[in-house]
């Protein structure tokens, strides 16, 4: 075994109704809380309602900042503006990926002179000091991972736009408090979307250059809870919490082991393609992972010296069909890709055109697409065909 290492995690609370230890949990940052939430769907539910009460009730100072969006530089600039003259004790996200991303970026920005674009990986030139305001991460939907990981995704979207990360090892949240009865009233369609985000995120993790033998036993547990939990939840049971508490915890070690492992090249679709339209991350990442793992298991089967993520490709392969039967690793990898499909089908996840992703923009995708630690390298003209393939194939 080669030696590797691991980055720390936050501190982890986990379990259905946990969200009620929260106030008793933020004494120990001090009284005056930024709560960073969705537009309304938090802050309107009852458990939003009975969170606020109780703030109030046990004397925190607390104000609202809302994002309905994908953090942008202007998002997170302004909500530093409105408060680094009062500073927080602590900031709580509570949402979504984007409103954790939102609240994290926040959180070190408050810190930290100028703007965020300044200190955003390959787009500014100050390297981040790794100084924050405290910062708690409350998921509601099970998807980014972001509850468990050291950067937070900042996009601009258009001509000229980007999808670059603020980071630091720092940025992790102090806390994570993930209580799946948050994602009970999570739609179907978001449900499957940010599923398929967290699935990409194992997988490509597993299959990673960087992968260690840690990040792949917790990459697969997070597989198989997706493999028994996402269809079925989506389909029949949204309001299943033992589902829902599966996929939770899928998401949580999708952060985990995409922090350690990094992500492949339908992760790198997702960048190229968010920053150039208004398309949600899990739909990218779900559309795509069929076909771009299909034609990266077909040219690993053209290199010998690649049978390593072959039998990757098998192992998960395997626990997909239950492995029943006695078939070869070829077997068991191509069934996997086809699982992808048809999941892909199962969870109506919509095409890329449908955002307008059209053929003349695949040149332009495809050469903003990175292939870094992706099992094998792809050329602009394979990242080109899975553009097609996926957008074409019914």
């Amino acid at each position: 075994m080669s030696g590797f290492s691991l980055s720390r995690i936050p501190e982890l609370t986990f379990g259905a109704g946990k969200l009620k230890l929260l106030p008793g949990i933020l004494e120990r940052y001090g009284n005056r809380l930024l709560m960073v939430t969705g537009k309304s769907s938090f802050s309107q539910s009852s458990q939003g309602i009975h969170l606020f009460n109780e703030l109030t009730e046990k004397k925190y100072r607390w104000s609202v900042f809302t994002v309905s969006n994908e953090p942008s530089t202007e998002i997170v600039d302004s909500a530093v503006e409105k408060y680094r003259d009062n500073l927080p004790s602590a900031v709580v996200a509570i949402g979504g990926g984007s409103v954790i991303d939102a609240g994290k970026a926040i959180s070190a920005m408050l810190v930290s002179p100028g703007k965020i674009e300044h200190y955003l990986e390959g787009i500014g030139n100050v390297i981040p000091s790794g100084e924050k305001i405290p910062f708690i991460a409350v998921p509601t939907t099970a998807g980014t991972g972001s509850e468990a990981t050291k950067n937070a995704v900042i996009s601009r979207i258009g001509k000229n736009g980007f999808k670059k990360s603020l980071r630091h090892d720092n940025y992790i949240p102090d806390l994570a408090l993930i209580d799946p009865e948050l994602q009970l009233s999570c739609p179907a369609k978001l449900t499957a979307c940010s599923g398929m985000d967290a699935f990409s995120q194992l997988l490509e993790s597993y299959l990673s250059t960087k992968a260690n033998p840690m990040t792949d036993a917790l990459a697969l547990e997070g597989i198989k809870h997706v493999h028994r939990s996402l269809v079925q939840l989506v389909k029949d049971n949204l309001h299943d919490i033992d589902l829902r508490s599966k996929m939770a915890y899928a998401a949580w070690l999708s952060g985990i082991t995409l922090a350690n492992a990094g992500l492949g090249t339908v992760h790198g679709f997702a960048s190229s393609i968010g920053a150039m339209f208004n398309i949600p991350h899990g739909v990218v990442c779900g559309t795509l992972m069929a076909e771009t793992n299909r034609l990266t298991l077909e040219k690993l089967n053209k290199m010998p010296g690649k049978k390593h993520f072959l039998k990757k490709y098998a192992l998960v392969g395997k626990i997909i069909s239950g492995q029943k039967g006695n078939k070869t690793d070829d077997y068991y990898a191509l069934a996997f890709i086809d699982h992808l499909k048809e999941m892909t089908f199962q969870l109506q996840i919509p095409k890329l055109s449908e955002y307008g992703v059209t053929p003349e923009k695949y040149e332009a995708i495809a050469s903003e697409t990175s292939n870094k630690n992706n099992p094998e390298n792809l050329s602009k003209e394979d990242l080109v065909r899975i553009l097609s393939r996926s957008n074409t194939i019914d």
